[in-house]
């Protein structure tokens, strides 16, 4: 239970699709998803692990950093594509989805 040393919070390189994938804990991940299809509005999908995260007491204020952490790199990631051009808003409204995995 816990973060047990550093935490790899990285994007994917793999697919244009993930904004960031980290660690939140020992056993669970965050992956922060960018849902672009041409007959729909842009869509972020926040999948959270299946199971509750449990984390011990003294190891709370780190796991929250952790999740942060992710979210954040995720905000970097899509001004970062806003920003290039690799990101094009079709219409004004964005969904956020919470999802577990």
């Amino acid at each position: 239970m816990g973060i047990v040393g550093p935490v790899n919070n990285s994007v994917s390189r793999d697919s244009d699709r993930f904004l960031a994938v980290g660690a939140v804990t020992q056993s669970d991940r965050l992956e922060i998803e960018l849902v672009q299809r041409p007959d729909t509005p842009a869509a972020i999908l926040i999948k959270w692990p299946p199971q509750p995260t449990v984390t011990d007491p003294a190891k709370l204020t780190a796991t929250i950093a952790a999740i942060v952490r992710v979210l954040g790199m995720a905000q970097i990631e899509l001004a970062a594509r806003r920003a290039s051009g690799k990101f094009k808003r079709r219409r004004q409204t964005h969904e956020v989805v919470l999802r577990r995995s």
